[in-house]
């Protein structure tokens, strides 16, 4: 049996791994295993999630995951609407993220933000070296 979740364990880091650079996906696929078979409206998934501010990292996530394929869209009524994908190593994956504990889930978001934080960091300028190249 330890055989058998080896590869989904694998699979689970590495779907971390590469969403550890943005928390706003993490937070959505968390969101998504939170609810595995309900649809949302992309209004009703940013009431959800959505801190002032937000709102364009978070379509942006959404975005992101919709190419990747772990979200699928659907219309109804010309209403986009948005839930877990069907493929089942995805949805496990999603499944297994909502299934953190709080600690757990902090220490990846922390890594996450960390990560996020140093690429941010290294695409600016520092103002030191724009001083004493002057």
């Amino acid at each position: 049996m330890a055989t058998a979740q080896a590869p989904e364990r694998e699979f689970l880091c590495q779907l971390i791994k590469e969403y550890s650079d943005d928390p706003y996906c993490l937070e959505l696929i968390q969101f998504f295993g939170w609810h595995p078979n309900a649809r949302f409206s992309g209004l009703a998934i940013l009431h959800a999630l959505s801190v002032s501010g937000e709102r364009r990292y978070i379509e942006k996530a959404l975005r992101q995951l919709i190419d990747k394929g772990v979200v699928k869209t659907y219309s109804e009524n010309n209403i986009a609407l948005y839930c877990l994908t069907d493929d089942e190593a995805l949805r496990q994956a999603a499944l297994d993220i909502a299934r953190l504990d709080w600690s757990q889930w902090q220490v990846m978001l922390r890594q996450s933000y960390t990560h996020l934080w140093s690429y941010l960091t290294r695409r600016k300028p520092s103002s030191a070296s724009a001083v004493t190249n002057s």
